[in-house]
């Protein structure tokens, strides 16, 4: 006679683990957000990863967007070349973060970040 474990809960979106379904959504930036928060599933982890991914990758292409017309437009363009490149450092590593936690199953409030996905999504 074997013993066996109760089949892992699978309440996240399409029905993955929790986990895994907030490892992609940190992943696969802000299209994997979307798939992931519009998936379906129960989960609340998973359901404030995609949340959170939303917002750190829309504010990211937000600023970005406006580095670049600001900086534009007083013809700095040297300046862009410069922040875009420590931003997109700062992203990377960011990243990186999200998605190695989100993956082992642990939940990460971004500072900044995590207030205004409490305030957009009201999670």
């Amino acid at each position: 006679m074997s013993v066996s474990s109760p089949p892992p809960a699978t309440d996240g979106p399409f029905g993955l683990q929790p986990n895994i379904a907030a490892g992609l959504a940190y992943l696969l930036g802000i299209i994997g957000g979307i798939v992931m928060f519009l998936g379906g599933g129960t989960n609340r982890f998973a359901k404030w990863s995609a949340a959170q991914s939303i917002v750190i990758w829309g504010a990211y292409i937000v600023l970005l967007f406006a580095i670049d017309f600001i900086f534009g437009l007083i013809h700095l363009w040297p300046l862009i070349g410069i922040l875009n490149m420590v931003m997109g450092l700062v992203w990377f590593v960011l990243w990186i973060w999200t998605t190695v936690t989100g993956f082992q199953g642990k939940e990460v409030e971004v500072p900044v970040f995590a207030g205004l996905t409490k305030s957009i999504f009201k999670l």
